[in-house]
């Protein structure tokens, strides 16, 4: 009884460690080639803004900045570089829970990112690269653990990594964060960070 309880439970462990279910292969079929990896394997995402509309150099610069004061300025999201002369501001951000795994454990998954704005008259580019991944795996009767893991080594970007259904929603749902922030910087940038009305010029 006791070796057909353990083969259970090794069967069970390797199925939840190394399998894909069928919504996560949907998933990442989903986004497939809508990102890409750097020289240094790391996944990211470039964005051009065009606004020639905004002349000034500065103006874009300030937007972008104000974007990174309202999202990056408190808890363990920062601003890491400001730099007004070369037109560049480096963010640096935690898209917190972002998954949340529950089987015979419960697996929270949080993912760093990295956010670069480069400005010019009239354009600016915008790089955000996912970096790691901070794991708390919670089960009944022991204590808690934790770990992080980059990016790169985890499932999908690594075909052979383990727990590849709770890191392929993972990575999916990071993969939506890292939009959803392009999306809003990009707005900010045309737009400012609250409305055309409240940051018109005249007031």
């Amino acid at each position: 009884m006791k070796k057909i309880t353990l083969l259970l439970l090794v069967v069970l462990v390797t199925s939840v460690t190394y399998s894909q279910n069928k919504t996560t292969r949907k998933m990442l079929a989903e986004i497939e080639g809508q990102w890409e990896l750097d020289d240094n394997g790391n996944v990211s995402y470039t964005r051009i803004i065009e606004v020639p509309e905004i002349k000034s150099k500065d103006e874009i610069y300030n937007r972008s900045l104000n974007y990174f004061v309202y999202n990056y300025g408190s808890g363990k999201s920062v601003i890491q570089t400001q730099d007004k002369d070369l037109g560049r501001i480096v963010g640096k951000g935690l898209y917190k829970d972002v998954h949340v795994g529950v089987s015979l454990i419960t697996t929270y998954v949080d993912c760093w990112h990295i956010v670069r704005v480069d400005v010019k008259e009239g354009r600016a580019r915008i790089i955000l690269t996912l970096t790691e991944y901070d794991k708390k795996i919670v089960s009944g009767n022991t204590s808690d653990s934790h770990s992080s893991l980059k990016v790169e080594e985890s499932f999908p970007i690594n075909p052979k990594a383990y727990q590849r259904t709770v890191m392929g929603k993972a990575f999916y749902k990071s993969h939506l964060s890292a939009i959803a922030t392009l999306d809003a910087l990009e707005k900010a940038i045309k737009e400012g960070n609250t409305s055309k009305e409240l940051e018109k010029d005249k007031w």
